[in-house]
């Protein structure tokens, strides 16, 4: 009776790959191990299991024109899909403006800037499409607080950035963007800021495609008299900011594709619906 419970229970613990088990009657010494009435058991190492693959790991830039995408943040809110719904009535209002408003007009004039220059602009809504990319993404938006002395701007890089490349060009929008509006810098990124949905894929299908390099702006606060002095009446210097930025961080000319290219952006990549988006796309 007890050697055949034993005889189960090596069955068992074999199938479950935490001991290796054999009949005492079986030729060999036993390894690290002891008879227990007619059964040998020994230790066995387990392996991990294999990590997954990195689906980016030979990556390359799809050819084409240098693109560069500005959300004008919470235009068009109310079309956020379902999986995204929480974010169809929120953004700031101050003294009868909305902040879609003054994002949108702040973007619409940074792509100006940026196509006399030679780039490709998107001028995005609320709503990304899904596995959209760009060779930059920043999504604009601006600050509110229950008191109108907090002032300044600040911008932030995805907790999780595959390209290595978002918290440089956060770095180096702060700088100039101050040397342009001449707001002072506010410095507290929050954690919602660094895990923007846009930045997201793991969770959203409208997300950004991770090999996009993604930065979110607070441009200023509405709520303060001297953000809004830029923001809402000198729109022009915000727009300088980004545009300056973007030119010293990422050149209009495409870089020239490698020869021994293996894989291409095949996966996720959707592009703009052209209906939808014509309107604010060159």
């Amino acid at each position: 009776m007890r050697a055949a419970a034993l005889g189960a229970i090596a069955v068992s613990l074999v199938a479950s790959g935490g001991l290796a088990l054999k009949s005492a009657s079986q030729s060999g010494p036993a390894v690290d191990g002891r008879a227990m009435d007619g059964v040998w058991l020994s230790p066995v190492s387990v392996s991990a299991p294999a990590p997954d693959p990195d689906p980016f790991a030979d990556w390359t830039r799809p050819p084409g024109p240098v693109r560069i995408a500005l959300q004008a943040g919470h235009w068009r809110a109310s079309e956020a899909p379902p999986e995204q719904a929480g974010l169809r009535d929120n953004g700031a209002r101050v003294k009868g403006i909305a902040e879609w408003e003054v994002n949108l007009e702040i973007a619409r004039r940074t792509a100006a800037l940026l196509r006399d220059s030679g780039y490709t602009v998107d001028i995005l809504p609320t709503t990304i499409p899904p596995g959209y990319w760009a060779d930059l993404f920043i999504a604009i938006h601006a600050d509110g607080h229950n008191s109108s002395r907090i002032s300044g701007y600040r911008a932030a890089a995805p907790r999780r950035d595959r390209t290595g490349q978002a918290a440089t060009f956060a770095s180096l929008l702060d700088r100039i963007y101050g040397e342009e509006t001449g707001l002072d810098y506010y410095g507290s990124v929050t954690r919602r800021m660094r895990g923007y949905y846009a930045f997201n894929s793991r969770r959203y299908q409208h997300a950004l495609h991770p090999m996009t390099v993604g930065v979110i702006l607070e441009t200023g606060f509405l709520t303060s008299p001297r953000d809004r002095k830029v923001l809402v009446e000198a729109p022009d210097r915000a727009a300088r900011g980004i545009a300056r930025a973007v030119m010293e961080f990422v050149s209009p000319i495409p870089p020239v594709p490698s020869p021994t290219v293996t894989r291409s952006l095949n996966v996720g990549l959707q592009s703009l619906d052209s209906t939808r988006y014509a309107h604010e796309t060159r």
